[in-house]
């Protein structure tokens, strides 16, 4: 493969996910740091002005989900990482609701509050969060279910750093939860994972 760059922020859970998959995988990649928040040469490189960008040549890969699924080609298609056929509507998923507890968390620390009418008669972040935590439930039956397989999967790893970076930066508790619970804890052992612990913040 050409040069390949991984462009990433230390406190992104996106990012982590696949700095993880490269360290696992041993994979030629080398993840470059860029500074925050991001700086206009970031949309030029990804419109959507979010990182991971995965850089490949003169080519930029994005969003997260396609970068995932690019690493685990470059990896050769291993069976044990990851089965699309199965478990590609789990990762999607799994993704999506991370997006919403991220706006859930953002809209939080930017201090935005209604300012109007409610037009639409619920609360925004509340419902974010309840995405977020209803897709842990499901991922629980789907793990109960051995659907969403313990070892480092895409769906795994994506669950695994959505969760520890809640934890840093004092989300939602997600105990209860089993089966979740004790695929994210064995994964957090791992070097990959200890080698990509986001920095301490905290809003204030």
């Amino acid at each position: 493969m050409p040069k390949a760059e991984l462009c990433y922020f230390p406190g992104s859970p996106y990012a982590r996910m696949a700095r993880v998959l490269i360290a696992e995988w041993s994979l030629p990649i080398t993840p470059v740091e860029w500074s925050f928040p991001p700086l206009d040469d970031l949309f030029r490189l990804n419109p959507l002005g979010q990182v991971p960008a995965l850089v490949e040549g003169d080519k930029a890969l994005f969003p997260t989900f396609l970068i995932l699924e690019r690493l685990w080609d470059v990896a050769g298609r291993p069976d044990d990482g990851y089965r699309p056929e199965d478990e590609r509507q789990i990762l999607l998923t799994t993704l999506q609701a991370g997006d919403a507890m991220v706006a859930a968390f953002y809209q939080d620390w930017c201090g935005l509050r209604p300012v109007a009418t409610n037009h639409i008669g619920y609360d925004l972040g509340a419902r974010h969060l309840r995405r977020f935590a209803e897709t842990l439930d499901w991922l629980e039956d789907h793990a109960s279910a051995g659907r969403l397989r313990p070892g480092v999967t895409l769906p795994g790893v994506a669950a695994a750093c959505l969760l520890l970076w809640s934890e840093a930066r004092g989300g939602p508790d997600w105990g209860g939860r089993e089966r979740l619970w004790s695929l994210v804890r064995s994964l957090e052992d791992r070097p990959s994972f200890q080698a990509t612990v986001p920095q301490v913040w905290s809003p204030g």
